[in-house]
């Protein structure tokens, strides 16, 4: 037996196997135990946005966190995953609970003085709030979530991810339980020192890494629209990037910016086999819809033909 506390390590395995058997009980501990490859067929990835379950004109308010969330909406699209039986991954974005604060303290740059960590700390503690909030609600309907923040699951190098601790994901996978993550702070190995991890890059990166057949960005809009009416494109290919109309009311925020953003982000799953649709969370059934195969109203990037 081993001391206590202390878990068994090369010698006692070798007292109890060859050594000729000991690459292969790395290897069973290694696949099944730290780094289960076996992950659900079929799985979706689902990043409900900010803007749809939190209440951007309360950003800021000192009335508390409950101000700033949207719980019938965000109960509503958690009925949807759990009512779609479908192996999820879940994603929420950040919305009022991260953007104020970090755009106060400067942190998309990254590190320019000693000041920037007590914001870096206050956004952490921000957007966990709105994920206690998440979890709460899906606790409530019956579901069985479990949060991994990045703050302490992901690495950035200048601003993108570097690391991402893929096992924690596929162990809790593995287990029958969907993990949460959300829009963060993290470190960062450049010379930023810390960086902004949205839930964008996240679902780019775990719908890469389970090889997920579809990925949902629930949004407060239809779609993407282009052209100068504002049409909304059904099927979005690469050449449409230069027609996104601007969204009215922006007041230069650089939304469009960010929609182009997720534009390029969408093709890019499309291009490596991930269907991708971009839908109105605020409209009742689509995510569901979305999540049984079915193709709702929104915009949909899939791969080019050959």
């Amino acid at each position: 037996m081993h001391e206590r506390g202390i878990p068994p390590g090369p010698n006692l395995i070798m007292r109890i196997a060859p050594i000729q058997h000991i690459p292969h009980i790395y290897k069973i501990l290694l696949d099944v135990i730290i780094y289960p490859k076996i992950v659900p067929k079929r799985m979706k990835v689902v990043k409900l946005g900010g803007s749809v379950i939190t209440n951007k004109r309360a950003a800021g308010s000192r009335k508390g966190a409950k101000a700033r969330f949207v719980p019938g909406v965000a109960r509503r699209l958690l009925k949807e995953i759990r009512d779609s039986k479908q192996e999820v991954v879940l994603i929420t974005g950040a919305g009022s609970f991260g953007h104020v604060l970090a755009d106060r303290h400067g942190l998309k740059l990254g590190y320019t003085q000693d000041g920037q960590w007590d914001g870096f700390c206050q956004v952490a503690r921000d957007v966990r709030r709105l994920n206690l909030l998440v979890l709460d609600e899906a606790i409530r309907l019956g579901m069985r979530l479990i949060s991994i923040p990045p703050s302490v699951s992901v690495l950035q190098a200048e601003g993108r991810i570097h690391y991402l601790d893929e096992g924690v994901f596929r162990r809790y996978l593995a287990q029958g339980i969907t993990p949460l993550t959300f829009g963060d702070v993290a470190l960062d190995m450049g010379e930023r020192r810390f960086s902004i991890c949205g839930g964008d890059a996240l679902a780019l990166r775990l719908a890469r890494l389970f090889n997920a057949e579809r990925a949902v960005f629930v949004s407060d809009i239809d779609g993407i629209k282009v052209g100068p009416h504002g049409t909304l494109a059904r099927e979005f290919w690469r050449e449409d990037l230069e027609r996104i109309t601007p969204i009215a009311g922006s007041k230069g925020r650089d939304v469009t910016g960010g929609i182009a953003g997720k534009a390029r982000m969408a093709l890019e799953l499309a291009a490596s086999g991930t269907e991708t649709v971009i839908l109105n969370g605020k409209k009742r059934g689509r995510l569901l819809d979305a999540l049984r195969g079915g193709g709702p109203v929104g915009t949909w990037f899939r791969r080019p033909p050959a």
